[in-house]
């Protein structure tokens, strides 16, 4: 891999002609004082704890040996808490997130724990926007160009278990009012933004505040506390419909031989963003800006497809023109890249609204926190 991505940057090189021009050479000798000091530093970095980041990271390691990165598996809105917590009193001890952007966007850019991320962005093909499939949307928030948006697919995070939902169909949005199904819903913890938020967000959108209220207030929702939870309460059979389910769960259940009956629901549509961070004073900022340019490049986003493909059934796309999905299962998720502005996208400007007014009904609704 350090190989394919040093024939990469030859390759940029040559692009600008058969000798260096004075902004060629510029990069170039930012890279390699750059490469320099990263060496023999640790970056801090934590990923989301859903199967496929983790071992994206390790081809990083396996390309950059001189960097030894520490990685840390959590969910993002766990995340939160720590990271906001350890920063107000001082601790700065992170370099990189990379997760579902959601809360990135949502809740740690207006908390002030990341810094901004485009003076970090050495190699011309990742700052050029040519080179992506949606500019606009490179950023999470026209606010600050802190998050870089590198994933955007589209699912539904809903999946069906048929055997505990026999006699009652569910093929549209208003078939989960069906008394049949009261007690048999779940849903994530509804209090802090996640996958199941994202759900509240889209069926808001579909159906308006009239439908959550109901859907909020009859159906004797079951909270799962993260979405290893939601998905094994549907697999199991303890719940009929599980929404915030986490992909990775369902996958490596039919790998396996099972979730025959398990089956993703047709509707709840969203857009969910992927991104990366450097963190506020990130104590290796030298290795964070390798990492992310070669998370961001070619070679990187190819390295991310593939890895993230062996045990996810969606969610393997790039934002990057020149890095396609590796089989049709994976092109399937992705967006029309020409149509976001119509999209449902939480954790980018293009959705964070309506999420909140979901998340506000249901307190409104329910109780619990502010």
């Amino acid at each position: 891999m350090k190989l394919n991505f040093i024939r990469l940057l030859a390759a940029a090189v040559a692009l600008v002609g058969t000798s260096f021009d004075a902004s060629a050479q510029d990069w170039k000798k930012t890279w390699d004082e750059t490469l320099a000091k990263a060496k023999g530093q640790k970056l801090v970095m934590s990923v989301h704890s859903a199967e496929g980041f983790a071992a994206t990271v390790q081809v990083f390691q396996k390309a950059f040996p001189d960097i030894k990165v520490e990685v840390t598996e959590i969910i993002p809105d766990a995340m939160v808490t720590r990271v906001v917590g350890e920063q107000k009193n001082g601790v700065y001890a992170w370099d990189s997130m990379w997760a579902s952007a959601s809360n990135m966007n949502g809740i740690m850019i207006g908390a002030g724990v990341f810094q901004d991320l485009e003076p970090f962005l050495i190699l011309p093909e990742v700052k050029d926007a040519a080179n992506w499939r949606n500019p606009k949307y490179m950023w999470s928030t026209a606010r600050a160009k802190q998050v870089f948006i590198h994933s955007l697919y589209a699912s539904t995070l809903s999946y069906v278990n048929l055997d505990n939902a026999k006699g009652v169909k569910i093929e549209k949005l208003e078939d989960l009012l069906n008394p049949k199904l009261k007690g048999l819903i779940g849903i994530r913890d509804p209090y802090r933004i996640n996958g199941g938020t994202w759900t509240f967000g889209s069926y808001y959108l579909d159906k308006g505040p009239d439908f959550m209220k109901r859907f909020y207030g009859e159906m004797d929702l079951v909270v799962n506390m993260n979405p290893r939870q939601a998905a094994d309460a549907v697999m199991r059979g303890d719940l009929a419909v599980g929404t915030g389910v986490t992909n990775d769960v369902i996958t490596r259940c039919r790998q396996a031989g099972g979730c025959e009956q398990v089956k993703e629901l047709p509707f709840g549509n969203v857009v969910g963003p992927k991104g990366v961070a450097i963190f506020k004073n990130a104590p290796n900022k030298e290795a964070a800006t390798i990492w992310v340019n070669w998370f961001l490049s070619k070679a990187g986003q190819q390295a991310f497809v593939e890895v993230y493909a062996k045990s996810n059934d969606s969610g393997a796309v790039s934002m990057r023109k020149d890095v396609e999905p590796i089989n049709a299962q994976q092109a399937k998720t992705a967006p029309d890249y020409a149509n976001l502005d119509n999209a449902f996208i939480p954790g980018t400007d293009n959705g964070d609204d309506i999420q909140k007014k979901a998340m506000d009904l249901y307190i409104q609704v329910k109780g619990g926190p502010r």
